[in-house]
């Protein structure tokens, strides 16, 4: 540095980074489509067995459509493991309609031995949500804030 400069002023900047990851899922019928998200969001999540004895946690959520519904679900999934160590393992559902969704979800306890975080999944996004038909059946994408 020359003789009688002043050092440059420390820079910062933001950067913009995308941290997503799509999801989605084909079943039969609504009820199928969101049992099957919920699946793949878990093994996305979590890997290790899925056995032991299953507890059962009551559900209910409501929402403007179907997609509001599964995002608000599978949050849940994201919740379930991150804030309470609980790997759900099913989804079982008494209701399903555009705007409410009753049920239950099977949890393991997490067993530090045998489920390790595969990919840290912080959010389930309403960016890019949808449920809707897809031929002779249905069709669901999120898009997950890693």
């Amino acid at each position: 540095m020359p003789t009688g400069s002043s050092p440059a002023p420390p820079a910062r900047g933001l950067l913009e980074h995308t941290a997503d990851l799509g999801l989605w899922v084909t079943a039969d019928d609504p009820p199928q489509l969101f049992a099957a998200a919920v699946g793949a969001l878990a093994e996305l999540m979590v890997s290790g067995p899925r056995t032991g004895d299953i507890s059962w946690l009551p559900l209910t959520l409501s929402g403007s459509d179907l997609a509001e519904l599964l995002v608000a679900l599978l949050n849940e999934v994201v919740y379930l493991w991150d804030a309470e160590s609980l790997l759900v393992v099913a989804l079982e559902l008494t209701e399903l309609t555009p705007v409410r969704l009753d049920g239950r979800l099977g949890v393991l306890p997490r067993d530090p031995d045998t489920h390790q975080t595969a990919e840290p999944v912080k959010a389930v996004t309403y960016h890019r949500a949808s449920v809707e038909p897809q031929g002779q059946g249905w069709r669901a994408q999120v898009i997950l804030d890693v």
